[in-house]
């Protein structure tokens, strides 16, 4: 979710409405987890993959998968410490690193994993930032939840988009001589990218707090709004229909015999 910048399209998840794919979001989140099979599993994680790449491209679908490349190899070291009984996969000098009951566990783990990475990817990619603020004031949820969900959705992304930015520009200066040895000590370069990063959020609270206010965040009077979601009536009850009609037959499917 760290690539949240909304990407222009024309697609019909795009078109969505976003209240609509909000739940949506949230009903598929909770059905992969009722999903049973290996293969009904995969096969619905690459459904959502197509469907990121039509929606924004092959390159951004890509890199939401490296993203959480990490998890999953940690994840997979994992592995062998995990249900240790059954039949062996693997042994070494009699000992058995594998079995068939840890890998599948690993697989359905890793599938859900990359399922919800790539849904929740694919919801902050396709609806723009307002849409998704409007659609919370549409539940009616407390003020306090909006401006969490708000700050968190505005923070989160722009905190990595800062770290790289450090990155990058440590890259143009010389190194200390300290860091000669770099490749031999990676851990240790990179307190000055976190440093540097503490520092920058630290700074940005007054700008934080100065935009909150402005926004009328704590005021007794009603809030107004200057933007409206277009789809009403017929057409946002068949959004909501589909909403709830896809996960449930996402896991009927996959306890067809």
């Amino acid at each position: 979710m760290r690539s949240n910048s909304y990407v222009p399209g024309n697609g019909l998840y795009h078109a969505f409405d976003p209240r609509a794919k909000l739940v949506l979001t949230v009903l598929l989140i909770a059905a992969v987890f009722f999903v049973q099979g290996l293969i009904p599993l995969w096969l619905y994680t690459a459904v959502v993959f197509i469907v990121s790449v039509f929606e924004v491209g092959a390159g951004r679908s890509v890199r939401n998968l490296a993203l959480i490349a990490p998890m999953l190899l940690v994840m997979l070291l994992f592995t062998p410490l995990n249900q240790r009984g059954g039949n062996p996969v693997f042994s070494l000098a009699g000992f058995t690193v594998v079995t068939w009951q840890s890998l599948w566990n690993f697989l359905m783990i890793g599938g859900r994993f990359v399922f919800i990475s790539l849904v929740c990817s694919l919801l902050m990619q396709t609806t723009r930032p307002d849409g998704i603020m409007l659609a919370f004031r549409w539940f009616r949820l407390p003020e306090s939840a909006r401006l969490v969900l708000t700050l968190a959705m505005r923070f989160i992304p722009d905190i990595s988009a800062t770290i790289v930015q450090i990155r990058e520009s440590q890259k143009l200066r010389l190194p200390n001589p300290d860091e000669t040895n770099e490749r031999k000590r990676p851990f240790r370069s990179l307190f000055p990218t976190l440093v540097a990063a503490i520092v920058s959020s630290i700074r940005s609270i007054p700008m934080s707090a100065g935009s909150i206010d402005l926004r009328g965040y704590g005021r007794p009077n009603r809030r107004g709004q200057y933007k409206r979601l277009d789809i009403s009536g017929f057409m946002l009850a068949l959004h909501f229909a589909v909403a709830l009609a896809l996960p449930v037959l996402m896991v009927l499917i996959s306890r067809l015999p």
